[in-house]
């Protein structure tokens, strides 16, 4: 029986870089745009355009109302059962506080009375309502 002789293969003793860094850069370009997305929080507010700029404004909680209808008080999102107690401690240590909402002009003025009245029953005096300002009406 004959055998078949192979001739002997030299093995090939470098790795090949080319597609290690084809994956290393796709990698940080996903991380590169993923990024600005993790810090900007799980909830966007589109707030209502005015011609006239905010004031100068003193110590202020946030109230912000999503379009969903979910509130979160200092970027904290809270049950509208427990948001008078919240307020209410915040007021306590701080009785000079403006509670500022910002609510997406999407969601409906019974959602944005019902918390403003949840901060009147903690005992909250100064409330504002936060608005984008809009750069093409120029009023003088």
């Amino acid at each position: 029986m004959q055998s078949r002789l192979r001739p002997a293969t030299k093995l090939m003793a470098e790795i090949n870089m080319v597609p290690f860094t084809d994956v290393v850069l796709v990698l940080l370009v996903i991380f590169m745009v993923t990024t600005p997305f993790l810090f900007q929080g799980d909830f966007q507010v589109k707030l209502p355009k005015v011609a006239a700029p905010s004031p100068n404004l003193p110590e202020t909680a946030t109230l912000t109302i999503t379009q969903g209808g979910k509130v979160y008080l200092n970027d904290k999102e809270t049950a509208m059962e427990e948001l008078s107690g919240k307020l209410a401690d915040i007021l306590h240590a701080k009785p000079q506080v403006l509670v500022m909402i910002n609510a997406d002009k999407n969601v409906s003025h019974g959602t944005v009375a019902e918390v403003m009245s949840k901060a009147y029953l903690a005992g909250v005096t100064k409330v504002g309502i936060a608005v984008e300002l809009d750069s093409g009406n120029k009023t003088n």
